[in-house]
Order: structure tokens, then C-alpha cells, then sequence
């Protein structure tokens, strides 16, 4: 008898398979009592000839296989919208790093305007009374920070 108890794979059904090694042995049986079957279906006993045990352990492997599947699918399913959720995360931290970053290059030309406007030109007054020049004077930045164009890397709310 090959027994399959709930405690080594907690969601098989209780049941035991009670191996007859001959057809003509339990259609005998069958013949002699025609309530056997019942009775042992009520106390949880499958009666299995070898034709009904390689039918009976194929449906098994076949279930087990496709649970394992299944398993497979709702961890990658759950993977998924994890992924799903930190993509959107990074996606915020990197919007917010681009509006930083444009706005340092906003802030440096706004310093480098107002260097040319307001300093250099008495630096160069001061420069040209003691016969000296100035090195070089700083450009302005014209590199502007790539927007996210992905609907993935959006923020949330963020429309076109």
C-alpha cells in the first residue's frame, strides 16, 4: 500500500492506495462483493490495479506539476508588481534629481549673469588700470536635463 498522509504534504487529501498486483484479482473481488468499492471509498481506501496505478500516479505527477507551476506563477506574479512598485519609486527620486539638476543650471547661469553684469565689468576697469587681463570667464551652461518621456518613469498624477 502506498500511503499519502496529509502531514508530509499538508494540502493532499488523506487517502490510501490499496494495490491489487492482478485486474483479474479485484474484478474478482468486485464480482464476489459489488459494495467494495464503496467500502473502501468511505474509509478513504482507493483500490488500484496496475492499469488504475500507473492511471492513478500519472493524475498526481500531473497535479503536482501544474501546483508547482502555479506556485511559479503567483511568485512571479508577486515579483512582478513589486518590481512594478519600486520602478515607480526610482522613478520619483529620479524626476525629482532632474528638477535639481535643472535647477542648478538655472541657479549657476543666474550667477554667471549676474557675474558679467555685475562684477566683470569693474574687474576689467580695475584690470585694464594695472595693465593685467582677466582669465577666462565662466559660460553659461546650455545643457538642459533629458525629461522622462517613458509613461513607466512618470510620476504618478504626471500628465503629457
Amino acid at each position: 500500500m502506498i500511503r499519502c498522509p496529509a502531514t508530509y504534504y499538508p494540502d493532499s487529501p488523506e487517502f490510501v492506495i490499496a494495490f491489487v498486483p492482478s485486474e483479474s484479482l479485484l474484478s474478482s473481488a468486485l464480482d464476489t462483493d459489488p459494495l467494495l468499492l464503496e467500502y473502501a471509498f468511505e474509509r478513504r481506501v482507493a483500490l488500484a490495479s496496475p492499469v488504475s496505478l500507473w492511471a492513478i500516479l500519472k493524475s498526481v505527477a500531473h497535479s503536482w506539476r501544474q501546483e508547482s507551476l502555479t506556485a511559479e506563477a503567483r511568485t512571479l506574479f508577486d515579483l512582478s508588481r513589486e518590481l512594478h512598485t519600486r520602478i515607480g519609486r526610482t522613478a520619483t527620486h529620479l524626476d525629482k534629481l532632474g528638477r535639481t539638476l535643472s535647477r542648478g543650471v538655472q541657479d549657476y547661469n543666474a550667477y554667471i549673469g549676474s557675474l558679467e553684469r555685475q562684477v566683470l565689468p569693474t574687474a576689467r576697469k580695475i584690470s585694464a588700470l594695472n595693465g593685467e587681463k582677466i582669465g577666462t570667464e565662466p559660460a553659461q551652461l546650455e545643457d538642459a536635463v533629458r525629461p522622462l518621456v517613458a509613461p513607466e518613469l512618470r510620476p504618478e498624477g504626471q500628465l503629457e
